[in-house]
């Protein structure tokens, strides 16, 4: 399997889109709460990976003109080998989403409304309504809040 990934950061102005993982004994992050997004294929590019896995797991059809910014690459502490492309899509209907296969529900929330929390285990996490977002998509989402992206500019990286 390739190790490369994108999310995405789905807006429309503050609301963002926010899902929970279905329980699967395959997925090491079953259950969690995430940003929709996942591995790039063969032969795509990350921007094509990142719009098929969108369409797979929250049911909208986005393309390259809804990319809006980008973020550093991030990886996760369990699989510090795989880079994690995150990037900004502004889509004007969120509520137009629908939990794919892979997706137990979706949340539609305010990136700029939560609680700064823990997990049991002790690590930060930013809860919405009950929602908490840690590891990985804390990271991404805490730069993102404080505005740590930029523009983006049309790559098409191939792995």
């Amino acid at each position: 399997m390739n190790d490369t990934a994108a999310v995405g950061i789905i807006r429309n102005s503050s609301r963002i889109i926010l899902i929970k993982r279905k329980t699967s004994s395959r997925d090491p992050w079953s259950g969690q709460i995430a940003l929709p997004g996942g591995h790039i294929e063969n032969g795509e590019t990350v921007e094509e990976g990142l719009l098929r896995e969108i369409m797979e797991e929250v049911s909208i059809e986005l393309s390259t003109e809804s990319i809006v910014g980008e973020m550093e690459p991030a990886s996760t502490i369990i699989s510090p080998e795989l880079k994690v492309f995150p990037f900004i899509l502004d889509y004007p209907d969120l509520e137009m989403a629908h939990p794919g296969p892979e997706i137990s529900e979706i949340k539609i929330v305010n990136v700029y409304e939560y609680e700064e929390n823990t997990t049991e285990r002790g690590l930060p996490a930013l809860n919405y309504d009950g929602w908490y977002v840690w590891g990985m998509t804390y990271r991404i989402l805490s730069e993102y809040i404080r505005g740590n992206f930029k523009s983006y500019k049309k790559k098409y990286r191939s792995f």
